[in-house]
Parts: structure tokens; C-alpha cells; sequence
């Protein structure tokens, strides 16, 4: 993949998003903005990110995605799982975390360095906030830890240990290919393929994914000679019942 292509590296302010700030506007979201625990730049960041995470349209209208977290509450996983792939699919740094990383564990420090290598196009100061939002959402929603995408010790250096999640849900498995699809507008995508495909995007076994697709999945994508295809119109999957 050609990450040197990629925009908006760090876009959110130098944070990133917290549950608690998740709660805060799904309890009040027409006077958030006014609330005494947000400064005006952790405002500005809780508004790029509701955009990020697919909860709020550009247009500032709310999801389906962010009422079903208003119905089940931030504690639900399964809707963290979709929240994680619309952040890889709209955020460069998580696109590059997960595709160019896979599992391990490394220092902030070295995660610029990696992303500097990567992208020597970029500036110091936006590798450094860059990285500084991505750890900044793992470690304060449940993504980091509870969906094993990069548990953040309390030392210094701060280490990210990304153990990946062994058995995402269907919902987030189908979610991750309809974003996928609808992403490259293809009747059919190799395998082998270098994409955000669902054990990339969430760090499980290739053979989990696919199996879902032929028990779970068939009336939405067929599996052939390593080829996934989507049964119903891409155009349509936006409409999809995830759960």
C-alpha cells in the first residue's frame, strides 16, 4: 500500500478519543461543546473524531451507527468493533498501524520512527501527533485493551502491545467488508490482496474471517477460488441489519 499517498495524518488535535467523551455527547449532543471538562482544543478534537468514527456525517447528521450507541450504551463491544473500522478506513495512521505492523509491541517512540521511515514526507512534529492520537485512542477506549488492538502501559516510554482480537463478531466481520467494498468499488476482491481485509483491520486468523463468510455470510458475499464477492449490491450495503 502506498501510505505516502495518504492525507490528515493527525487531524484531531493531538487527542484522541475518549469513552467518556463519547458519553458526554451522547447525553447532551446539542450543548457538549459547552461542557467544563472539554478545553476548546479537546472540543475541536471530540468534533473531528464523531466525524472520524462514522458517528456524524460531514454534513453534522447523526448515524445509525451513533443511535445505536445511544441505545446500547459505550460498554457494547461489538459497536466498538465497527466504530475501529470506520477509524482505519477514514484515519491514515490506523490504516498504516495495522497494515504495516501486524502483532507485536513497541514504544511510541519507535511507532514514529516507523511512521517517519514510511512516510519521509511527513514533519517531525506531525509524526509525533499523529502517533500521539492513535495512542491516545487505544488507551482510553476499549479498542486498546478490550479489543486487543494495543494495550498502553503506564511506563515511560509508554509500550503499545497490539495482541489483536481473536474472535471479532460477525457484525464487525461483515461491517469491515462493506466498508471494503463500498471503499473500492469492486465486483470482486482477491484474498491475497493487499487490503484492510477483517483479520488485518482486527488481528485475527484469516480462517476465522472466512469461515464466517461461508456459514454466516453467505446471503452477503460469496467465497470462490479465493475470491470474495458481494451478493447484493455495494450501493445497498449501507442498509445492511448488522445486528
Amino acid at each position: 500500500m502506498a501510505f505516502s499517498k495518504l492525507r490528515n495524518w493527525a487531524k484531531h488535535e493531538i487527542f484522541g478519543l475518549r469513552k467518556e467523551w463519547l458519553g458526554l455527547y451522547l447525553d447532551d449532543p446539542s450543548g457538549w461543546k459547552k461542557s467544563p471538562r472539554l478545553g476548546n482544543r479537546q472540543v475541536e478534537s471530540l468534533n473531528v473524531w464523531l466525524r472520524t468514527t462514522g458517528l456524524v456525517t460531514r454534513e453534522g447528521r447523526e448515524t445509525w451507527l451513533c443511535r445505536a450507541f445511544r441505545e446500547r450504551g459505550v460498554e457494547d463491544l461489538r459497536l466498538w468493533e465497527l466504530l475501529w473500522v470506520n477509524v482505519v478506513f477514514s484515519f491514515p495512521t490506523a490504516l498504516w498501524y495495522v497494515m504495516r505492523l501486524g502483532m507485536g509491541q513497541w514504544s511510541t517512540a519507535i511507532l514514529r520512527d516507523c511512521l517517519l521511515a514510511d512516510v519521509p514526507r511527513l514533519s517531525k512534529r506531525t509524526v509525533i501527533n499523529a502517533i500521539m492520537e492513535l495512542v491516545g485512542l487505544l488507551e482510553r477506549t476499549p479498542i486498546g485493551t478490550q479489543l486487543g488492538q494495543g494495550e498502553v502501559s503506564e511506563t515511560r516510554p509508554r509500550i503499545v502491545a497490539r495482541k489483536g482480537l481473536a474472535h471479532p463478531s460477525w457484525s464487525g466481520i461483515c461491517y469491515n467488508l462493506i466498508s471494503l467494498f463500498q471503499k473500492e468499488g469492486s465486483g470482486g476482491l482477491n484474498i491475497d490482496s493487499g487490503l484492510p481485509w477483517p483479520w488485518i483491520v482486527f488481528g485475527c486468523t484469516r480462517e476465522f474471517c472466512l469461515g464466517g463468510i461461508l456459514c454466516e455470510g453467505k446471503a452477503l458475499f460469496s467465497l470462490e477460488d479465493a475470491i470474495i464477492r458481494p451478493q447484493i449490491n455495494v450501493r445497498e450495503m449501507k442498509d445492511v441489519s448488522l445486528f
